[in-house]
């Protein structure tokens, strides 16, 4: 459902920028502008314009693809000659920008629908220990990481066929694991064992983190890091909360014209799960105020208990319009989103 719901947006985004009278005008058949779209790909999303489930979020999407349109910091009323479409596929490289549509061959585009995700990526790159660890939680937490994995082994009765150290875990064991553990709640013992985890990690992360962000440019660079700020200009069309999202991302460049970098606090969270805290502070030479922005990370398993070895999820937590170096498109404004 998330991956259609993802192709729905994106799909709808695009076709929205390109002058159709109304919505069913659009659908009649493939724009020759719309690129990389193969004929099953556009029947589906014919398809899933009008099903229930998705109606809403074709309008708000199309919608978003108008005012982009009409923008002046997007299109100026002119219908663009080529939309690309990324898809599925991803882009070589880490920490590309957040690119769903390029249009015209200049105009870069994300679409983000109902996420406050910005970035995925391993612990071992986001936390600056400039080696590739294998798995974070063994290596900032190791005993607790030990031991639950001892209580879940031997739950499971899988002791004679994984091995006793979890750092010795291979893809085969872990497959092992995922199905054991899956549909299954976590005992008493284990829920205890995990909570002692989650508070190991957070901590023993935060100090690693911290202890790689020793200079003032590195705490900034890492703030713009997390914020998806590069060394290209990009727009978010989207959604929050019910909101509509159109911004366009600056530069670095254009990000130390109007704000002065503070400082960048780093803090374990008390979530269910392994989490930091960060914020960020900045100067607003406009307002000649300090702005915070407020985000955190999740560092958990990815596709499920032990499946994996854990992953970074960088969260936003201030609403997108009231980040530094996020510009509401002109003539646009957050509004409320009408149907």
């Amino acid at each position: 459902m998330a991956s259609r719901r993802t192709e729905v947006t994106e799909l709808a985004t695009a076709v929205g920028m390109l002058g159709f009278p109304s919505p069913m005008q659009a659908l009649e058949r493939k724009p020759k502008a719309l690129t990389e779209v193969d004929a099953v790909t556009w029947q589906r999303f014919v398809e899933s314009a009008d099903q229930p489930q998705f109606r809403i979020d074709f309008a708000g999407a199309y919608r978003n693809g108008q005012v982009f349109m009409a923008a002046q910091d997007g299109l100026r009323g002119r219908p663009p000659l080529i939309i690309e479409w990324k898809g599925s596929h991803r882009s070589p490289g880490q920490d590309q920008l957040p690119v769903d549509l390029r249009v015209d061959h200049v105009y870069l585009v994300s679409c983000k629908y109902a996420s406050k995700i910005l970035l995925n990526a391993s612990a071992s790159s986001l936390f600056g220990t400039n080696t590739d660890i294998r798995d974070w939680y063994d290596h900032v937490a190791p005993k607790e990481h030990q031991a639950l994995y001892d209580i879940v082994r031997k739950e499971l009765g899988l002791k004679e066929f994984l091995p006793p150290f979890v750092g010795d875990l291979a893809r085969h064991h872990r497959d092992e694991l995922k199905t054991g553990l899956a549909n299954r709640d976590w005992s008493q013992e284990c829920s205890d064992a995990y909570s002692q985890l989650v508070g190991a990690v957070g901590r023993g992360t935060s100090e690693v983190w911290r202890q790689s962000l020793r200079s003032k440019r590195q705490k900034e660079a890492m703030l713009w890091r997390m914020l998806r700020i590069g060394s290209a200009p990009y727009f978010v069309l989207g959604s929050s909360r019910s909101r509509s999202i159109r911004l366009r991302v600056t530069t670095p460049w254009d990000w130390r014209r109007r704000f002065e970098f503070r400082d960048m606090e780093i803090w374990a969270g008390d979530a269910g799960q392994p989490t930091v805290n960060w914020r960020g502070t900045v100067k607003d030479h406009l307002s000649s105020t300090d702005v915070a922005v407020d985000g955190h990370i999740e560092i958990r398993w990815s596709h499920g208990r032990f499946a994996q070895p854990p992953e970074a999820k960088v969260y936003l937590d201030t609403p997108h319009g009231d980040v530094p170096g996020y510009v509401h498109l002109t003539g646009t404004t957050s509004e409320q989103l009408t149907l």
